[in-house]
């Protein structure tokens, strides 16, 4: 009988995904396998639809005491427009489950969206209680402990874990500590009606509640939970099945939901409390001595300092240590070459030995208090755990080192020192969580973790995770922290380089993946004698190279595997990776397409893309007044003047520009600009970027009753206003040319309408002659005033018609060079493109660069379009052509 849903009949359809339910059971015959599909199926209605589908415990609640009668209140935190969407959809689903209601509270945590594993992106929603965790009183609780459950579980054969689904949201929050699991998102302001993740008594509470729920139903015989997973152990098939339905039955009248994907059922071996449990047999998964066992050998003088200053602090354990130790002290005398002799291993063997046994180390006591040294180097980062004994004295209990990768050998030095204490944490974990303890650190700014909140997004990621446990962070100097800092400088764990590209590869795939899928290729089978046979593989002679044959569909798995393990390598780097080692229909086809259509790539790559759009034009104007364009330039404060701005607006068809200089951006300063014109003349249509003065009512009920019809530029794209984009170099050239001149003492709002009148009597480059001629026919030239003539109506017009032709060949020509590297692209409502994520200077260096994708919901014009990004405001989800990315699905459809 297989291991397979379908087999039993069982329909999840209404609970979870048919292909999510998988039972491993390889221990079990065929009859002990149909028991447990049948015990599931009975109790199906518990298993969670999805993370919101969680239950409501009745009898109990949770509740909230501070140590100070004080309020945490913040700022909600940047972010892109994607996690604000997500954040978002995710409130709107908690608001749907009432596990969040809207809140007036003065409590205020922000939100943040942290690292995702299962679904290789950020979308776990985390409040950020930091401040609130500080002054919250801690719970204390006791915890199940491995040795408690070593006899307990003695002669079980049989072991069930359950995983409750979001399991703190099925405890009710007492009404009136609500308020103070408030959190602000973008939009909004709410608080929790439920135990929420992230608060540091948040553990302790749900593990007092189910271990009172084990004990309410009398299964603490056989049952056992830390936090939310639970242990059911059995002698017997038969009791373990009478044991899971007590269990399941007990579940089912408090209300619980079990998240099916983390469940394991009858196993003869199961991991719990960093453990693995068998018939009798319990081992750790991590090796709290490996630290000191692998120690590695030292090569130089400088590592065997490093361990001599470890040694040092037990020298009173260890009986002769001056003679134990002298093979090592002598490498360190003046003008001794560094010989590393059997003596010297000796030596360093058995002190390491001493290390790891009594009378140095301790075995770990819940009773006792916990201290943790920790230190990070270029190297990796250490650790060691004390507690404090009776007598007074701190006795190591565990070691802990582990390797840097070569991207975190770039990071600051408080990220790293950060890192020390959030990996030497989860690495004992089992023995922190709901308990006090101290961190010692060389790293002055950690202590307390006083740290500003999201300076840093990534340290903000680690005192998040770190808020959680009950400890504080005391300073040390380095020198009386010479342990941690040894194992920091000699790590042992976990080392995540690997320079030989080739290995990486390999171990993409398997010998038995290739001869499988051999096996079921018919070109092959049929083709044998053709083919080059080496250790079950078949090859294929490739002009004097022999390739490992695949079929399409496998290499297209492979092609995926190494393009993303590979961190995103281009079209070339992988036919390289690939194509000298294995051939298959269509492979080079292939590599190019995934590159090509890779969604990651797309949106993170500034290189490599084709461009899309080609260059637009609006209108061109045929007379003054037409068209014309406002812009505003900032930063203009002091220079004599407390105004910060020029306002200014240009007329597109004369190129004549007016400005107002003003301390503000607001609607009357626009409502001014625009007045100077309409006093004698007549706009048809303003085009301007998203300035909110020009988004406010105000301004917009004024165009109205001029009956001044507005064009609102796309999102970042400045391009789309070039003539202003233009005018605003020329004119801040001009003012910072006069203000710079010698003995020049004029306010800059000053000389700024003297340039703008010598703009206005200047020829410009594009249409051959001076604004202030073409909009008034005035002779703008060097002579003599008693030389000067205006010209005649009919030359005016003349000229006039001449600029208009030299506009529109200047644009044609612009048009030509711009396009020229660019691709056309017809773009319809209904289809899905990415967008550009906000402009580059507001924008994190690692933020995606493209976020989406998103429907095109209205083609404004042939260059404009209106995006479904969500946003507010009406004209921010408008997006330049160039701006956007077809998705490949989209590509594929045309």
């Amino acid at each position: 009988m297989k291991n397979d849903i379908k087999t039993c009949s069982i329909n999840f359809n209404e609970h979870i995904k048919e292909e999510e339910f998988r039972v491993h059971m390889s221990n079990l015959n065929t009859e002990q396998q149909s028991e447990i599909y049948k015990l599931i199926n009975s109790y199906k209605s518990i298993f969670a639809k999805d993370k919101y589908d969680i239950g409501t415990v009745k009898e109990y609640e949770a509740r909230i005491d501070l140590l100070v009668d004080k309020y945490c209140c913040k700022r909600p935190y940047r972010c892109t427009i994607e996690d604000k969407k997500e954040i978002e959809e995710q409130i709107a689903k908690l608001l749907d489950r009432n596990l969040i209601e809207e809140s007036y509270s003065p409590f205020a945590a922000p939100v943040t969206l942290a690292f995702k594993k299962e679904e290789n992106k950020k979308s776990r929603l985390c409040i950020d209680f930091r401040d609130l965790n500080k002054i919250v009183v801690p719970q204390a609780q006791p915890f199940p402990l491995i040795d408690e459950l070593v006899v307990k579980t003695r002669n079980s054969k049989y072991f069930t874990t359950l995983d409750i689904n979001s399991a703190f949201w099925s405890i009710p929050l007492r009404i009136e500590d609500r308020n103070k699991t408030a959190f602000v998102t973008q939009e909004g302001h709410y608080q929790w009606t439920c135990l929420p993740f992230g608060l540091k008594t948040s553990p302790a509470i749900f593990q007092r509640i189910l271990s009172n729920i084990l004990r309410k139903y009398k299964l603490t015989e056989f049952a056992v939970n830390y936090i939310d997973d639970i242990l059911v152990y059995s002698k017997t098939f038969t009791e373990h099945i009478d044991h899971l339905t007590q269990l399941l039955e007990a579940i089912k009248k408090e209300g619980f939901r079990l998240k099916f994907t983390k469940c394991t059922f009858a196993s003869n071996s199961v991991k719990y409390l960093g453990h693995i449990i068998q018939n009798n047999t319990v081992r750790p998964v991590t090796n709290n001595l490996v630290a000191i066992q692998d120690f590695p050998t030292p090569k130089n003088q400088k590592n065997v300092r490093q361990f001599l200053g470890k040694v040092n602090f037990y020298r009173e354990y260890i009986p002769n240590s001056a003679i134990i130790l002298e093979p090592l002290h002598n490498l360190l005398r003046k003008n001794q070459k560094f010989t590393w002799s059997a003596d010297c291993q000796k030596s360093f063997e058995y002190i390491k030995k001493i290390l790891c046994s009594q009378p140095i180390l301790e075995i770990f006591d819940q009773n006792l208090p916990i201290i943790i040294h920790t230190d990070a180097s270029l190297e990796g980062i250490g650790a060691v755990l004390k507690q404090t004994q009776p007598n007074g004295k701190n006795k190591p209990v565990a070691y802990f080192s582990k390797k840097l990768n070569q991207v975190q050998k770039k990071k600051k030095a408080i990220y790293l020192e950060c890192l020390a204490i959030k990996e030497a944490i989860k690495y004992w974990q089992y023995w922190l969580i709901g308990k006090s303890f101290i961190v010692y650190s060389d790293h002055k700014p950690l202590e307390n973790l006083n740290i500003k909140s999201r300076t840093d997004e990534e340290l903000g990621d680690l005192t998040y995770y770190l808020s959680q446990f009950d400890f504080k962070i005391v300073y040390t100097p380095g020198k009386e922290n010479t342990e941690a800092d040894c194992l920091s400088r000699n790590p042992v764990l976990d080392e995540n380089d690997d320079s030989d590209d080739r290995l990486k590869l390999v171990n993409m795939i398997t010998l038995n993946e290739i001869v499988t899928d051999q096996e079921n290729n018919l070109n092959i089978q049929n083709n044998k004698s053709n083919l080059i046979l080496k250790d079950r593989v078949y090859y294929k002679k490739i002009r004097n190279r022999e390739k490992i044959i695949l079929s399409e569909n496998f290499s297209k798995i492979l092609i995926k595997d190494v393009h993303e393990n590979m961190c995103h390598i281009g079209e070339k780097q992988m036919q390289s990776k690939i194509s000298t080692i294995y051939t298959a229909k269509n492979l080079i086809k292939n590599i190019k397409s995934h590159c090509k259509n890779c969604a990651i790539c797309i949106k993170n790559k500034t290189r490599g893309q084709v461009k899309y759009g080609l260059m637009s034009h609006l209108g061109p104007a045929t007379k003054p007044f037409e068209i014309v364009s406002i812009d505003t330039i900032g930063g203009f404060g002091g220079s004599r003047s407390t105004k910060r701005y020029l306002h200014l607006l240009v007329d597109h068809f004369t190129r004549y520009a007016y400005i107002v200089t003003s301390k503000t951006q607001s609607a009357h300063d626009f409502i001014k600009l625009i007045n100077k014109v309409t006093d004698s003349n007549t706009i048809r249509l303003l085009l301007t970027d998203q300035y909110p003065g020009i988004n406010s009512k105000e301004f917009k009920t004024f165009l109205k009753e001029k009956s001044i019809s507005i064009i609102f530029t796309a999102v970042n794209s400045p391009f789309s206003n070039g003539l202003n984009e233009r005018l605003n170099q020329t004119l801040v050239n001009k003012i910072r040319c006069k203000i710079n001149e010698n003995n020049i003492r004029k306010a800059w709002t000053t000389i700024a309408h003297d340039c703008i009148d010598k703009y206005n009597n200047t020829e410009h480059t594009v249409t051959g002659f001076a604004p202030k001629y073409l909009l008034y026919g005035t002779d703008v030239s060097f002579l003599p005033t008693e030389l000067k003539k205006n010209k005649s109506e009919l030359e005016w017009q003349q000229d006039r018609d001449i600029a208009f032709k030299n506009s529109v060949k200047s644009h044609k020509y612009n048009k030509q060079i711009f396009d020229k590297n660019r691709a056309q692209f017809n773009f319809n409502v209904g289809d899905l493109v990415y967008v550009e994520n906000g402009n580059r200077l507001n924008r994190n260096k690692l933020d995606e660069i493209k976020i989406g994708p998103f429907k095109i919901i209205e083609k404004v014009s042939n260059s404009i379009y209106r995006i479904s990004t969500n946003h507010k405001k009406s004209e921010s989800n408008l997006f330049h052509i160039t701006k956007l990315i077809p998705t490949p699905e989209t590509v594929l459809i045309k």
